[in-house]
């Protein structure tokens, strides 16, 4: 056996497992009606193997109701993903059962941001190649201030107390 053959026998063992192309991607959110916001986003892996996609989403400083989906439909090997975890800034997503549909969902989660999504999932083909991808969607609202539930606790308070005094009257 020439040296070379034990090098590349020896790197490939060495390697482990195959890793797919780990995707880092910024999506811009915007919305008609501030401050509610929203975004779309699609990643398309071409590689085979375990992944990590980071997904960062501005502007988004303070704190927000998260609501977000991911999606994936694969019939067969090379096309499809399958989500292992997924969390928005430490928060997890709900998953559902590996297959060929896959979802992944958080639904009114306050968060703290900068918002970012991490996915982590495997494109289950027995090559290198792959045309395998998911979209999601998130949509955000901001948490109120303290004072303002204050604000709304006083006016029930004055409505109750106003309507206590009609009826005394």
């Amino acid at each position: 056996m020439k040296l070379s053959t034990i090098a590349l026998t020896a790197a490939l063992l060495a390697s482990g497992g195959a890793y797919a192309d780990d995707i880092t991607t910024n999506v811009n959110l915007a919305g008609d009606s501030p401050p509610h916001l929203t975004g779309a986003f699609g990643i398309t892996h071409y590689e085979g193997g375990e992944f990590t996609d980071t997904i960062t989403f501005s502007p988004t400083y303070g704190e927000w109701f998260v609501d977000s989906s991911l999606i994936t439909v694969g019939f067969n090997p090379a096309t499809n993903i399958n989500f292992s975890y997924a969390e928005i800034n430490g928060h997890a997503m709900s998953l559902s059962p590996a297959g060929v549909y896959e979802y992944a969902y958080m639904v009114q989660e306050p968060i703290m941001g900068p918002l970012v999504l991490t996915v982590y999932g495997a494109v289950d083909t027995g090559d290198w190649s792959a045309s395998a991808s998911y979209a999601g969607t998130i949509n955000i609202a901001p948490v109120p201030e303290p004072a303002t539930y204050g604000m709304l606790m006083g006016g029930l308070g004055i409505l109750a107390w106003l309507a206590r005094r009609h009826k005394q009257s």
